[in-house]
C-alpha cells in the first residue's frame, strides 16, 4: 500500500512535471509564434512601404527624364502648335513629378529619407528659375543661346535632381536588405532560445522546437522570395530584374561580351481577360512564364515587369544572334494555350536593346527596348531591334496625335461617301460614310493612317461622334432633295464600351429628323467579343431603336459562325479580300458562296465590299448577293460631288451593269 502510494506520488510528480513542461512548451510555442508573426508583419509592412516608395521614386525619375527631353525638343521645334503640345507635355510631367513626391512625403519616412527629399526639394527650387528661363527662351524663335544654356545649366541641374532621386531608390533597397537581415536575426534568436530550453526538457519540447524553427526558416525564405519575385508567376520582379541587369553590365564589362535586353508584350491579352475572365488570364501568364523559362539558358534571366510584360536578359547575345533567338521565341509561343476545350493562340511583340551598342545603363536599356517593342507592335512584326530613329518616330506619332486632337475641332476631317448598289435593280440603296483627314501638310489621309492613333490617344469617341453627326446631317439633306437612301457608318471597338452611345445617336437622329431605319452601323465581330457584356447591351439598345446593324469584314474573325446567331444583326459585309480574290482563287469563291448561303438561311442581307471589276459584279449577282460597293461602281465621293453622281447613275448603270453571260468558277 505504501509502495502504491509512493508510486502514485512519483507518477503524479512525473505527470505534474510533464504537464509543467507541456505548459512551458505551450507558452514558449505561443510566444515564439507570436514573435515570428509580429516580425513577419513588420517585415511585410517594411517591404511593401519600400516597394511603394521605390515605385514613386521611379515615377519622379521618369518625369525628370521626360522633362529634360521636352527641353531638348522645345529647343529644336519651330511649329508653334508642336511647341504648345510639347509645353503641355512638359507641364504634365511636372504634375506627375510633384504628385509622386507629395505622395512620397506623406508616407512614414526615416531621417535619411527626409534629408534626401529636402535636398531634392532645394535642388528643385534652385532649378525652377533656370528651367523657367529655358522654357521662356524656347518660345522665342531664333534664340541661339538656348541650346548652350540647356547643356551648360539646365541639364546639369536636372541631373543633380535625378541623382538625388536615384539616392532615394538606392536607400530603399538598402533599407529592405536591412529589414530582411533583422528579420533573419530575430528568427535565429527565437530558434536558439527554444533549442536551449528544450535541451533541459523532454522529447516533446524538442519536437515543438524543431517545428517552430522550421516555421521560422520557411517564413524567412518566403519573405525573401516575396520581396524579390512576382507573386503570380514566381519570376523575378522589377527590383530583382534591376539587380540582374546591373550584374550583367558588370560581367559584360569584364568579359567584353555583349548582352541583350528583350521586352515582350503579349498580343490581345486584354481580349482574353475581358472575354474569358481573369482566372484564364492569370493561368495564361503562368504558362507563358513556364515557356520562357524553358527557352532561356541558366545564365539568362526571365522577369515579369507587370501586367502582360516580360523582360529577358540574354547573356552573350549580340545583334547577329537576335533573329535566331526571335525565331525560337516565336516557336515557343506558337502552340495554343488550352483552357478546357478551347484553344487560345499566343503571340507577342518584342523589342530588343543591346549593351553596349545602344546604352550602358539599366534604365536606358529598358526604355530603348520598350520603344522597339512599340515599333514592332505598330508594324505588325513579332520583334524589332532598337534604332535611334525610332525615338524620333515615336515623337512624330505623339505630334500627329496632338494634331489629330486639333483636327477634330478645326474642320480638317471630312467624309467621303461610297454608294451601295442593289444587284437585282441596279439602284443605289445606300451610302457608306468614310472618314478622311485633310492634313495641312500630309494631304488627304485615309482612316488607316489615323483611326488607330485616335484609339491610342483616347479620341475615338470624339471622332465617332463627329462622323455620326456629319453623316446624319448629310443624310437629312439627301432626303430633302428626294434621295431616300440608307447611310452606313463604322463603329470602333472602343465605341462598344460607351454605354451612352445609343442616347447620343437618338439625339442626332431626332435633331436631323431622320428615321433610325435609315441608319446602318457597322461593327466587326472581334470588336463585339472583346467586351461582350457591354457590347451586346449597346447593340441590343440600337437594334430596339430600329437601327440596322451590320457585321463588317465578315469571314476574317476566328469564331464568326459560333457567335453570329447571338448578335442582333441585320446584314453582313463580306470582306473585300475574298471578293478581290474569288475570280482567280476557287477557295475564295467557295467562301463567298458559303457566306451568302449562310446569311440568307439566317434571314440576313449580304453586302460585298471591294467590287472593282465587272466580273466580280456578275459573279456576285449569280451567287445571289444582295448589295455591293466598290470602285467598279464608284469610288468614295466627297459631299460636293454626291448629288451630281446620283443624278448620273441611272445612265451609268445601264452602260456598266447590263446583264451578260458569265460562268461561275468551278
Amino acid at each position: 500500500m505504501e509502495h502504491e502510494q509512493q508510486y502514485a506520488g512519483i507518477e503524479s510528480r512525473i505527470v505534474a512535471g510533464f504537464l509543467i513542461v507541456l505548459v512551458l512548451m505551450g507558452i514558449l510555442a505561443f510566444l515564439g509564434l507570436r514573435h515570428i508573426s509580429e516580425a513577419d508583419q513588420r517585415l511585410k509592412q517594411i517591404v511593401d512601404n519600400n516597394n511603394h516608395k521605390t515605385e514613386l521614386a521611379h515615377t519622379m525619375l521618369t518625369a525628370l527624364h521626360e522633362r529634360a527631353l521636352s527641353m531638348h525638343a522645345l529647343s529644336i521645334m519651330a511649329d508653334p502648335f508642336d511647341k504648345d503640345a510639347e509645353m503641355q507635355r512638359f507641364s504634365g510631367y511636372a504634375s506627375v513629378y510633384l504628385s509622386a513626391r507629395e505622395r512620397l512625403e506623406q508616407m512614414p519616412l526615416s531621417s535619411r529619407e527626409r534629408e534626401i527629399l529636402r535636398r531634392i526639394s532645394r535642388l528643385m527650387r534652385d532649378s525652377n528659375h533656370e528651367v523657367q528661363a529655358i522654357v521662356d527662351m524656347s518660345m522665342e524663335n531664333g534664340n541661339g543661346a538656348l541650346f548652350e544654356r540647356i547643356r551648360n545649366s539646365g541639364l546639369p541641374l536636372q541631373r543633380k535632381i535625378a541623382a538625388g532621386v536615384n539616392d532615394l531608390i538606392l536607400l530603399q533597397r538598402e533599407l529592405t536588405d536591412i529589414a530582411v537581415k533583422n528579420a533573419d536575426a530575430s528568427y535565429l534568436k527565437v530558434r536558439n532560445l527554444m533549442v536551449a530550453l528544450v535541451a533541459a526538457a523532454v522529447l516533446i519540447g524538442l519536437l515543438i522546437t524543431l517545428y517552430v524553427s522550421r516555421r521560422a526558416g520557411q517564413q524567412a525564405r518566403r519573405l525573401r522570395v516575396q520581396a524579390m519575385h512576382d507573386a503570380l508567376t514566381g519570376l523575378p520582379n522589377r527590383s530583382l530584374l534591376q539587380d540582374r541587369i546591373e550584374q550583367a553590365i558588370a560581367h559584360a564589362r569584364r568579359s567584353g561580351q555583349p548582352f541583350c535586353i528583350a521586352l515582350m508584350d503579349l498580343n490581345r491579352f486584354k481580349e482574353v481577360n475581358d472575354t474569358l475572365g481573369h482566372d484564364v488570364g492569370d493561368e495564361l501568364l503562368r504558362e507563358v512564364s513556364r515557356r520562357l523559362t524553358r527557352l532561356v539558358r541558366a545564365e539568362d534571366t526571365v522577369a515579369r515587369m507587370g501586367g502582360d510584360e516580360f523582360v529577358l536578359v540574354l547573356q552573350g547575345i549580340g545583334e547577329p544572334g537576335i533573329p535566331r533567338f526571335a525565331e525560337k521565341l516565336r516557336k515557343a509561343l506558337e502552340p495554343a494555350f488550352l483552357w478546357g476545350k478551347q484553344g487560345i493562340d499566343i503571340s507577342a511583340s518584342t523589342g530588343m536593346a543591346l549593351f553596349p551598342r545602344h546604352a550602358e545603363d539599366t534604365r536606358s536599356l529598358i526604355r530603348y527596348a520598350d520603344i522597339a517593342m512599340y515599333m514592332a507592335k505598330r508594324s505588325g512584326r513579332d520583334h524589332a531591334v532598337y534604332a535611334p530613329d525610332q525615338e524620333q518616330i515615336s515623337r512624330d506619332m505623339l505630334s500627329l496625335k496632338s494634331q489629330l486632337r486639333e483636327a477634330i475641332h478645326s474642320d480638317q476631317l471630312v467624309l467621303h461617301y461610297q454608294p451601295k448598289i442593289d444587284h437585282r435593280t441596279c439602284r443605289v440603296i445606300g451610302l457608306e460614310a468614310l472618314a478622311r483627314w485633310n492634313h495641312p501638310e500630309k494631304g488627304l489621309l485615309a482612316p488607316d493612317n489615323f483611326i488607330s492613333l485616335a484609339e491610342e490617344a483616347g479620341l475615338i469617341e470624339d471622332v465617332t461622334r463627329w462622323v455620326l453627326k456629319t453623316a446624319i446631317a448629310q443624310l437629312s439633306l439627301l432626303h430633302a432633295s428626294g434621295h431616300v437612301l440608307n447611310m452606313g457608318a463604322n463603329l470602333s471597338p472602343r465605341n462598344l464600351h460607351d454605354l451612352g452611345l445609343p442616347a447620343t445617336i437618338a439625339t442626332l437622329l431626332a435633331g436631323n429628323e431622320v428615321s433610325a431605319e435609315h441608319l446602318t452601323l457597322e461593327i466587326t465581330e472581334n470588336a463585339v467579343m472583346s467586351n461582350a457584356a457591354d457590347a451586346l447591351a449597346i447593340l441590343g439598345k440600337l437594334d430596339r431603336m430600329g437601327i440596322t446593324l451590320a457585321i463588317d469584314d465578315f469571314g476574317t474573325g476566328y469564331s464568326s459562325l459560333a457567335h453570329l446567331r447571338q448578335l442582333p444583326v441585320d446584314e453582313i459585309k463580306i470582306d473585300k479580300s475574298f471578293v478581290i480574290g474569288m475570280e482567280e482563287n476557287e477557295n475564295d469563291a467557295v467562301i463567298v458562296r458559303s457566306i451568302i448561303d449562310l446569311a440568307h438561311n439566317l434571314g440576313l442581307k449580304v453586302v460585298a465590299e471591294g467590287v472593282d471589276t465587272r466580273d466580280a459584279w456578275d459573279t456576285l449577282t449569280i451567287l445571289g448577293c444582295d448589295h455591293s460597293q466598290g470602285f467598279y461602281m464608284s469610288e468614295p465621293l466627297p459631299a460636293g460631288e454626291l448629288l451630281q453622281w446620283l443624278a448620273e447613275w441611272p445612265a451609268i448603270a445601264r452602260a456598266a451593269l447590263q446583264p451578260q453571260r458569265h460562268e461561275l468558277p468551278a
